[in-house]
């Protein structure tokens, strides 16, 4: 299954104010169902002030940027005539400190205060996250609160088993409306704060309790609803939470996928999928893996490949020939550019989708200006789909010959092997057999095969009558 992060403020602007809006998804709608899309993953759509949206001040709203919640039961109708699911991102381990329920917090308020993480006597009020050295305790008027994503973050108390009803009542008021599901932030941090000896832990164990408590709600309304997780970790940790969700963000796989291609080492890829994928060879899926490449915290692909197009056209090659489900960020489909700073500043990942060639027109969104991703650089829709040889056409004809293939969502991984040049791996699913073989370096590499048994090829193919020379960047599949 095909879906794609889509940034709502980035997107298209249906109201000419520079800001893209719900009304733009649906009006773009075709454009995605044209790509292959079989679901929209939209980034937060509740009222916040931070521009990433991860923020939120009233879980039970729509941000007035992006529109009325009329828009989205009218995005929600017109994307399920097109059969594509819309999956909500719901970011509940913070808050942001304009909350409502943090003003009351502030002001006294002992239900509220008991929804946050305050400090006490125990308190080191210098700890700072392992990750990065950025402090976890701010103070806000008289008051130390925990924030382990910064200060404008204050971190919801999940020892308080309140809260735990209200984010039930979070996860039904977006259900009943029609959403198809959930991604959920930050699963990993719902209990990393261990507050009898005031230190910063992960507590894995009871994590999985409380979102086994959550997805047993979220199923008994919706049976069907679709959870995804977001757990950025090593594989063994990620292990831990296998069969909790339906679909886990397999991020250790992302790096492998470009690690081998940006190092021209096979040997990357097949460590990878032996790694992150073991459960598809084992036949022991509990979790479905979420296969991506990047996401709105992480360098853009194209950057990562030095702006080499035949290097992202090889990620979406394994992308799209491997087991599970595939999620695509917003403009990858056009090699659109970005790099980021560090987690605290993302924004140059998050540029305005490129619809027209110099930059400006109709549904552009113009709310920040385009450093990455500058008019006439052959990054367009506009332009993109009037070359064959684009990313653009190249991703619409993948995920066309994935939608043919849908048994590929669920196939075992066999015989997996790599050479100096080649990454080769067999997928099975019942009567169903493809032998897929990449060339993951810049040269050609001649591979015998039998002409009747070449199911499709992506990239430059010269095919003889018992042999194919495959070239730089290319991928084979067989019968």
């Amino acid at each position: 299954m095909f879906f794609y992060e889509l940034f709502v403020r980035s997107f298209y602007d249906s109201n000419n104010d520079g800001i893209g809006d719900i009304k733009g998804i649906t009006k773009k709608l075709d454009y995605l169902k044209d790509l292959g899309v079989e679901g929209i993953w939209l980034l937060p759509i509740m009222q916040s002030a931070a521009f990433h949206g991860y923020t939120i001040i009233d879980f039970y709203s729509v941000n007035p940027s992006y529109g009325t919640m009329e828009d989205f039961k009218e995005l929600i109708e017109e994307a399920h005539k097109r059969y594509i699911k819309i999956v909500l991102d719901v970011p509940i381990n913070h808050t942001s400190v304009k909350c409502d329920w943090f003003q009351k917090a502030i002001a006294g308020d002992e239900k509220y205060k008991d929804y946050y993480i305050w400090a006490n006597e125990k308190t080191d009020l210098t700890e700072k996250r392992h990750w990065d050295d950025s402090l976890i305790w701010f103070k806000y008027k008289d008051k130390y609160f925990y924030g382990l994503f910064g200060s404008s973050s204050p971190d919801l108390n999940f020892e308080n088993k309140e809260l735990w009803r209200e984010i039930k009542n979070v996860f039904k008021f977006w259900l009943d409306l029609g959403v198809d599901g959930f991604r959920l932030d930050a699963a990993k941090h719902i209990f990393d704060y261990d507050q009898k000896n005031m230190k910063f832990k992960y507590q894995h164990e009871r994590n999985i309790e409380f979102w086994k408590e959550m997805i047993s709600y979220v199923k008994g309304i919706k049976s069907d609803a679709i959870i995804i997780s977001e757990i950025w970790d090593s594989p063994e940790v990620v292990k831990k939470y296998h069969g909790i969700f339906d679909v886990e963000f397999n991020f250790p796989l992302s790096y492998f996928i470009k690690d081998s291609i940006l190092y021209y080492d096979p040997k990357i890829l097949v460590k990878g999928i032996k790694e992150t994928l073991g459960h598809y060879i084992n036949n022991h899926v509990e979790s479905i893996s979420g296969n991506f490449f990047t996401n709105h915290d992480m360098e853009r692909l194209i950057s990562v490949f030095n702006e080499n197009p035949k290097m992202a056209k090889m990620a979406f090659n394994i992308l799209f020939t491997l087991p599970g489900y595939q999620f695509v960020f917003y403009g990858e489909e056009l090699g659109m550019r970005g790099e980021i700073i560090d987690v605290n500043f993302t924004e140059d990942s998050q540029e305005p989708m490129q619809w027209y060639e110099s930059g400006f027109g109709p549904g552009q969104t113009e709310w920040k200006g385009c450093k990455y991703n500058t008019p006439y650089s052959n990054i367009s829709v506009e332009e993109q789909i009037k070359d064959n040889k684009s990313i653009l056409n190249h991703v619409k004809n993948i995920s066309e010959f994935r939608k043919e293939n849908k048994w590929l969502d669920s196939a075992n991984i066999r015989n997996i092997a790599n050479d100096r040049f080649t990454v080769r791996y067999e997928l099975i699913n019942n009567d169903n057999k493809f032998l897929v073989i990449h060339n993951i370096k810049p040269q050609k590499v001649k591979i015998k095969i039998k002409k009747e048994e070449i199911v499709k090829g992506f990239g430059d193919l010269e095919i003889e009558e018992n042999s194919i020379k495959l070239g730089g960047y290319s991928t084979i599949i067989l019968r």
